[in-house]
């Protein structure tokens, strides 16, 4: 063999060498919790894995009084713990025990079942929906979809509280935008719209946003064209027809404004 060959081939084997030991130090290395904020709860899946001690690890559901039960330690308490703090606890009874010199344990979620919302109404995928991580209501709501012809508002339900009802495009990505609890359900509502028809430049079917005026929903079917006139307009709302004269006035679901013809 040329010895250039021969530096070649020790060169790839030192390689390989370096590889493998770099491998096995990944694998003896702990591995971060998945997601750290998630609170344990009864029902979860989890699995233990007790690194250099046992090859495949535990998979064990939480029991209903929040416990888990783990060879040669018995019942350790889960519920209420994140994954990371829960490792840290079995940890230290296999070492207190003088069962493992030095246990690298690490915990991971496999199905998350105690912490989770609803989602309803006008978006593409409603369901329930695990509480992974902190989500936002906003985000929640883009994980179930998003809006399927949903109004821009979304009403809040949370056990013990008062119904809020919140504009969407005001509160996404600033801090007004809620943290959801386990056991809150979100319901978005179906579009709600109002109609602008006679003399204007885009005449229509439109979306009611919130606190919209009578001149914003004339605005929005683009004014009145040559022909008509703020001052002759016409309202239907609920079955009875009126003058709309205070333009300020807010719109109501299902309104019906009709610009007259101006008087020459």
């Amino acid at each position: 063999m040329h010895r250039t060959a021969r530096i070649f081939l020790a060169a790839t084997l030192g390689m390989m060498a370096l590889t493998g030991v770099s491998a096995a130090i990944a694998q003896s290395t702990p591995v971060a919790a998945a997601d750290e904020a998630y609170v344990l709860g009864p029902d979860d899946v989890i699995d233990v894995r007790i690194y250099g001690q046992f090859q495949e690890p535990f998979r064990v559901r939480i029991r209903s009084d929040g416990g888990i039960t783990l060879p040669l330690i018995g019942d350790v308490a889960a519920a209420g713990e994140t994954p990371g703090r829960l490792a840290k606890t079995i940890r230290k009874q296999y070492v207190d025990n003088r069962i493992f010199n030095n246990a690298i344990v690490n915990v991971e979620v496999v199905s998350y079942v105690s912490r989770s919302a609803t989602v309803l109404g006008a978006v593409r995928t409603p369901g329930i929906l695990p509480l992974v991580r902190p989500t936002r209501l906003t985000t929640l709501i883009a994980q179930a979809g998003g809006q399927n012809n949903g109004s821009s508002i979304v009403v809040l339900r949370r056990p013990g509280m008062a119904e809020q009802r919140l504009v969407i495009s005001q509160i996404a990505g600033t801090e007004a935008d809620p943290i959801v609890q386990a056991g809150d359900v979100v319901i978005v509502p179906a579009e709600v719209r109002f109609f602008v028809y006679g003399q204007v430049r885009a005449p229509g079917a439109f979306t009611l946003e919130p606190g919209m005026t009578l001149r914003q929903a004339l605005a929005s079917a683009g004014g009145q064209n040559d022909a008509g006139t703020e001052r002759s307009i016409r309202l239907y709302r609920n079955g009875q027809e009126m003058w709309a004269d205070k333009l300020d006035e807010l719109v109501q679901p299902g309104d019906v404004l009709y610009i007259r013809t101006r008087l020459l």
